[in-house]
This record gives structure tokens, sequence and C-alpha cells, in this order.
């Protein structure tokens, strides 16, 4: 089952610089498709950094710690808090 989080994590981490690329790339052949080589090109960088980048990721910190960090949410009160009316740092 960690398996399946780590590939899924390692997808999520490999979309982020691969859609900003794609979108990159969509604009530039919708302006002028005359440029189609341009846009095959830059998609193309998209794919080698999103994997670079979630390989980096996964040997640095593992996909399912670095996640982890990302998904943390420290603003949310615990039950006690609520009830208390009180927020984290004024513990």
């Amino acid at each position: 089952m960690n398996k399946l989080f780590e590939v899924i994590y390692w997808i999520k981490i490999f979309l982020s610089p691969f859609i900003i690329f794609i979108f990159i790339a969509l604009a530039i052949y919708f302006s002028n498709e005359e440029l189609l080589w341009i846009s095959v090109l830059i998609s193309i960088i998209g794919i080698i950094l999103g994997i670079v980048y979630a390989e980096r990721i996964r040997r640095k910190h593992g996909t399912t710690h670095y996640m982890g960090r990302i998904y943390n949410t420290d603003d949310i009160y615990d039950y006690d808090e609520i009830i208390d009316g009180k927020k984290n740092n004024e513990k």
C-alpha cells in the first residue's frame, strides 16, 4: 500500500512543472501554429524537468514525507482548542 502512495505522490510532484510547461507550449501553439516544433520542444523540457524534480524529491525526502509536509495544516484546531476558544499559539 505504501508503494501505491509513493507512486501517486511521485506523479503529483511530476505534474507540477509538467502542467506549467504544457500551458506555455499550448499558448505558443495557439498563437502561431507554425511554431509547433517550439511547442513540442517546450513540452519535452517540461517532461524532463518534471522527472528530474520528482526523482530529486523522492531521493532527498521521499515522496510521502514531502507531500505530508505540504499537506500539513497547522491552522486547523483540534477539538479541545475549539471548545476552549484558544488558538494553537496561545497555549
